[in-house]
């Protein structure tokens, strides 16, 4: 077996990444076959502080790159006002962000900037891609997990591709220089052999599907019902006049469905009766928490097992990827949505509208969320009738039907009114 094989079943762009460092690893392995003791240089390798290196060097390139984007629309406040005022649309109470805290750079890439979109991004969403691999990375660092040398080398192919994208070359020396050190000690460690890659495999990525996953018969298709475009009413964007400007804008903020990224094979989640793995499993379910959150049980799984390679699940593997999110400390409420620390279904008064194009089945919007926008359109309308506000609370999410699971959700909703 060789490096490129192994590597390469994991994500398609790294076959000519390898390629560009074989030279270098048969320099290094030959030097030091020279000196007797090959494998040296793999015990001595820490995986753990290698991360460590390269996240806090990641940081430390970040912060006047943002700053620069930003320098012209803030001249007089840090860049990190943007995270503030996103929080306030979204209805999280305030909190304290650092401009140099690797989780606070990678929150602009990873999330819309209210009117700004994603300021950082091109139309392939790398930034954004490599921000959620690499947010999931520094969450298991913070969190104390272990890491192998096969960890190491992916977390430092994120920091140099997202350096290479920002063009900052002096970064990427170092960057580079880590990188290289990680794949050199996986290949003495595995005993894998660098040699030249003649020819790409025809399937670069794979994943598992273990069969149907246990939502109910009333789950609608990936676009619900409807078979035309909807898109939700103007108005519930519309938000009351703030007393600061905002350089997002001070229009509601639409759900924007988390995209997994791969960050290990299904191995993690057989081996979830160890720590390794639940510390893994744990880390990606807080990121997409944080992401997507109120988020059903259900759907957080399905992120989570995608994020190892598995599109669908058996119930007895949702169940226990459910668990590690209650370990981690997340908020599960009666109805089975997982909440974001700092909020709850008590002090929530926000609401995120989305058309029929979204992936957000009804049952996957929780009650709470459905019952504010109700508030919402009753206090904007008040004299609409039950139906009618049916009708516009269903069209905020994207439809126009009222089907048997639209129908639950609704009444579900009504009684928290």
């Amino acid at each position: 077996m060789t490096i490129a094989t192994v590597l390469g079943i994991h994500r398609g762009h790294i076959l000519p990444t390898i390629t560009t460092l074989l030279p270098t690893i048969h320099e290094r392995l030959s030097q030091r076959g020279q000196s007797g003791s090959p494998r040296n240089f793999c015990m001595r390798f820490n995986p753990k502080l290698s991360v460590s290196a390269g996240l806090d060097h990641l940081a430390d390139r970040l912060d006047p790159i943002i700053a620069a984007r930003f320098a012209a629309d803030l001249p007089d406040h840090p860049w990190t006002v943007v995270l503030t005022q996103l929080d306030q649309l979204a209805g999280r109470p305030p909190k304290l962000y650092s401009a140099t805290d690797l989780q606070t750079q990678l929150k602009m890439f990873t999330r819309r900037l209210g009117k700004l979109g994603y300021p950082f991004d091109d139309n392939r969403q790398t930034v954004g891609t490599l921000g959620r691999e690499l947010t999931i990375v520094r969450n298991a660092r913070a969190h104390g997990d272990p890491f192998t040398c096969l960890d190491a080398w992916r977390a430092h192919d994120y920091c140099v591709r997202l350096l290479e994208y920002f063009g900052d070359k002096q970064g990427l020396e170092r960057a580079n220089e880590l990188r290289q050190e990680a794949l050199v000690a996986y290949v003495e460690e595995q005993g894998i052999a660098p040699a030249e890659i003649s020819s790409p495999p025809t399937s670069i990525a794979s994943s598992e599907s273990e069969g149907l996953d246990s939502t109910n018969s009333l789950t609608e298709s990936r676009n619900g019902p409807e078979s035309e475009l909807v898109s939700p009413s103007p108005e519930v964007f519309i938000r009351e006049p703030v007393a600061q400007p905002s350089i997002i804008g001070n229009a509601r903020l639409s759900f924007q469905p988390w995209e997994p990224v791969p960050v290990g094979d299904i191995s993690v989640l057989d081996d979830l009766p160890k720590l390794a793995a639940k510390q893994k499993v744990r880390a990606v379910a807080v990121e997409i928490v944080e992401a997507e959150g109120p988020i059903h049980v259900d759907r957080l799984a399905q992120h989570v097992a995608a994020s190892f390679g598995v599109r669908k699940l058996y119930s007895n593997r949702a169940s226990k990827i459910v668990r590690q999110a209650r370990s981690a400390g997340l908020l599960i409420d009666d109805e089975k949505f997982v909440w974001p620390d700092g909020i709850t279904p008590e002090t929530w008064s926000e609401f995120r509208p989305n058309s029929n194009e979204v992936d957000r089945p009804i049952q996957h919007i929780s009650p709470t969320e459905i019952a504010n926008a109700m508030h919402f359109l009753k206090q904007h309308s008040p004299n609409m009738s039950y139906d009618e506000l049916d009708s516009s609370t269903l069209r905020t999410f994207g439809r126009t039907r009222r089907t048997k699971p639209c129908a639950i959700q609704l009444e579900k909703a009504k009684a928290l009114l």
